[in-house]
């Protein structure tokens, strides 16, 4: 039995139906799903999408360079605001740090406000955090640390660092969660943190509809190859793919109190 930690559902990358999407991941074994918020808008849709399914909760966030024109006590507000539109809301993100090359990006200093004032809701409202993180490990630990009590916990998603940033985020309290990055042969310094990473602090995701397996690159992904993630996990643990199921699914529940 699975969960994908991460998903963005509905989305208009996919091809077919929500409802296909998640009746062809049954048949994977995968059971549950938590659906990212990323937006004002997207967060609503989110939201609907959690009320819909049973299996699916969900995540009201705001993605570093999303809503970039809005005010950052207006978008503070819309996150409020869906707190009264579901009880299924299990998290606060994705949100974090994004330093790219993305057009029209919200400018650094801005980034780190926008994503204190989130852990800050989150602690607030005793959710988790699911952090997103691009090239920005020493800012985002930092920014965490200055936000930390016993009330702060969390998943840096996406994993996409070597071992010492791992530790790193491990130390304070927080969860790793792999991707099917862990899959492409110019990641292998993932599989280090694979290796090492606590039974009790990793989870597995998809990120779909991006970041497909090796063997699709190129294709869209879909919550469903979330066990080709546990399967490869599985390899590198040199456990059974049962128990990194059983594991990952059991972690999952924890940090989101399913």
């Amino acid at each position: 039995m699975l969960i994908d930690s991460h998903c963005h559902l509905p989305h208009e990358r996919y091809d077919i139906s929500v409802d296909d999407i998640l009746a062809e991941a049954k048949d994977f074994g995968v059971e549950k799903f938590i659906n990212i918020g990323t937006s004002v808008e997207e967060n609503i849709k989110s939201i609907e999408t959690a009320n819909k399914y049973p299996q699916v909760f969900c995540s009201i966030g705001i993605y570093p360079h999303e809503n970039r024109t809005s005010p950052i006590p207006e978008l503070m507000d819309s996150l409020e605001g869906n707190l009264n539109m579901s009880k299924k809301i299990v998290a606060v993100g994705e949100c974090g740090i994004d330093i790219s090359n993305i057009d029209d990006s919200r400018p650094l200093e801005e980034q780190f406000i926008l994503f204190g004032k989130q852990i800050e809701f989150a602690k607030k409202n005793n959710l988790p955090l699911i952090v997103h993180n691009r090239n920005g490990d020493e800012h985002l630990l930092k920014i965490l640390k200055e936000h930390l009590n016993s009330n702060l916990i969390g998943v840096v998603h996406c994993f996409d660092s070597d071992w010492d940033f791992a530790k790193k985020v491990l130390d304070i309290g927080f969860y790793i969660s792999f991707t099917n990055m862990i899959t492409y042969p110019n990641k292998e310094n993932l599989l280090d943190v694979v290796k090492k990473v606590p039974e009790d602090r990793f989870l597995v995701e998809t990120d779909a509809p991006w970041l497909p397996p090796q063997s699709l690159r190129g294709k869209i992904n879909y919550p469903k190859y979330v066990k080709i993630v546990a399967e490869k996990v599985a390899q590198v643990k040199q456990k059974t793919f049962e128990e990194v199921s059983e594991r990952s699914y059991a972690n999952t529940c924890s940090l989101f109190k399913l």
